[in-house]
C-alpha cells in the first residue's frame, strides 16, 4: 500500500542519516497523508487539498487520488492548517496540526463523521447554553412559518391561474399573517391583485396603499393602483399613479404612459391622451397599440367644415400609417384604415405585411 511503502522508505532514510553521520535538509522536513472520504462514505477523488503553514507564510496544493488518498513531503515542522474542498473549490472541511519529523502525519477526512460530531457538540452547546437554546427554538419556529408561508403562497397562485379569484383572496390573506420582512409587500401586492380581479375594488385599493406604505419605490405597484383608480372612476388619481410609475422605472414607462393615455382618452381629455400616447410611442418606437391610440385621441380633436371636409391635427396620417406598418393584420388595422381613409379623403388604403424575400 501507498502508506506503508512511503513509511518504509522513511525509515531507510533515517538509518542512511545515521550511517552517514550527517544531517542532509530532508531529514528536518516531515509530511502529511490522509484519506478522505464523504457524507456516505464513499471515497472522494480528485479533491483539492490545501496545506497552509501558520507560524510562516507558506501554502501547499494536492489532490486526492483514486483511493481517496493524499500525500505531500517535504514540509517544515510546524503547525498547519488542512483544508479539504471540493472539485469547485468550495471548501468542505478544514482541521490544524502539527507536522513532526520521521513519519508522516496522518490527517483523515470523513465528513459524515464529522457531521455526526458537530452536531453532538451543537447539542451539548445548546444544552448549556439556555439563550442559544431560545435562539435555536426560534429559527425553527421561523423555518416552519416560511414552509407553511411558500405553501399557502402557491396555493394562492394556483388559484389565481384557475381564474379564481375570490378563493385565491382568501388564501393569500391566510398567507399574510406569516410574512415577514421583504415577503411582506409581495404577499400585499398578491393579494390585492386577486382583489382587483375579483372586482372587489375597495379592498384591491386598500392592500396596494399597504404595500405602497412598505414599498414605495415600487413602480408595478403603483402601475397596478393606477389600474384600481381607473377601474373605479378616479381618473386624477389613476394618472397620477401611473405618471409615478413611469418616473420609477423608465425602463417600462411606455406602458404606463399608455395606461395613463388610456384613462384620459375614456375621460375625453384628449390633450393629456395624446401627450401620454407620445410619450409612449417614443420611449418604445415599436409600441403598435400605441400608436393607434395616439390616431384615435388625435382623430378626437379633429374638426369638421361646413363642407364636410375633416381636418385632424399634424401627424395624425402618420401616426396611423405607422400603426398599420407595425400591425397591418392586427385588430385595430381596419379602424386605422377608416380612420386614415377620412384623414386623406382618398379611397382606403390596403396594408399588407412584406413578403419575405426567398434566398
Amino acid at each position: 500500500m501507498l502508506l506503508s511503502k512511503l513509511r518504509k522508505v522513511m525509515g531507510w532514510v533515517v538509518v542512511l542519516v545515521m550511517l552517514a553521520g550527517v544531517t542532509p535538509l530532508f531529514a528536518q522536513t516531515g509530511g502529511l497523508t490522509g484519506v478522505c472520504k464523504g457524507d456516505k462514505g464513499e471515497l472522494l477523488v480528485g479533491y483539492p487539498v490545501i496545506i497552509e503553514r501558520q507560524e510562516v507564510k507558506g501554502i501547499y496544493k494536492t489532490k486526492t487520488n483514486k483511493k481517496g488518498e493524499y500525500v505531500y513531503i517535504g514540509l517544515a515542522l510546524g503547525n498547519y492548517k488542512i483544508t479539504l474542498q471540493d472539485p469547485s473549490g468550495r471548501q468542505l472541511f478544514f482541521v490544524t496540526t502539527r507536522v513532526g519529523m520521521g513519519d508522516l502525519t496522518e490527517q483523515d477526512f470523513d465528513l459524515a463523521k464529522e457531521r455526526v460530531l458537530a452536531q453532538e457538540d451543537r447539542a451539548k452547546q445548546i444544552a448549556a447554553n439556555p439563550e442559544l437554546a431560545r435562539q435555536v427554538q426560534e429559527q425553527e419556529k421561523a423555518q416552519k412559518q416560511t414552509a407553511s408561508l411558500k405553501q399557502l403562497f402557491d396555493q394562492g397562485q394556483a388559484l389565481m391561474d384557475e381564474k379564481k379569484y375570490v378563493e385565491a383572496a382568501a388564501m393569500f390573506d391566510q398567507a399574510l399573517p406569516l410574512a415577514k420582512d421583504k415577503n411582506v409587500p409581495v404577499v400585499l401586492g398578491k393579494l390585492a391583485e386577486s382583489y382587483q380581479k375579483a372586482g372587489q375594488y375597495d379592498k384591491a385599493l386598500e392592500h396596494y396603499l399597504k404595500a405602497i406604505q412598505i414599498k414605495p419605490e415600487d413602480a408595478p405597484f403603483h402601475n397596478n393602483l393606477g389600474n384600481v383608480y381607473a377601474e373605479m372612476g378616479k381618473a386624477t388619481e389613476a394618472a397620477a399613479e401611473f405618471q409615478k410609475a413611469a418616473e420609477l422605472d423608465p425602463a417600462q414607462a411606455s406602458r404606463f404612459y399608455f395606461n395613463y393615455g388610456a384613462v384620459m382618452y375614456n375621460t375625453g381629455k384628449m390633450d393629456e391622451a395624446a401627450g401620454a400616447f407620445k410619450k409612449a410611442t417614443e420611449i418604445d418606437a415599436n409600441f403598435a397599440d400605441a400608436y393607434y391610440w395616439l390616431g384615435l385621441a388625435l382623430m378626437g380633436k379633429a374638426t369638421m367644415n361646413a363642407e364636410g371636409k375633416v381636418t385632424a391635427p399634424p401627424g395624425t396620417s402618420e401616426t396611423l400609417e405607422t400603426y398599420l406598418k407595425l400591425d397591418p393584420n392586427g385588430k385595430n388595422a381596419a379602424s386605422a384604415q377608416a380612420m386614415l381613409q377620412t384623414v386623406q379623403g382618398q379611397i382606403q388604403i390596403q396594408y399588407k405585411a412584406e413578403k419575405k424575400k426567398k434566398k
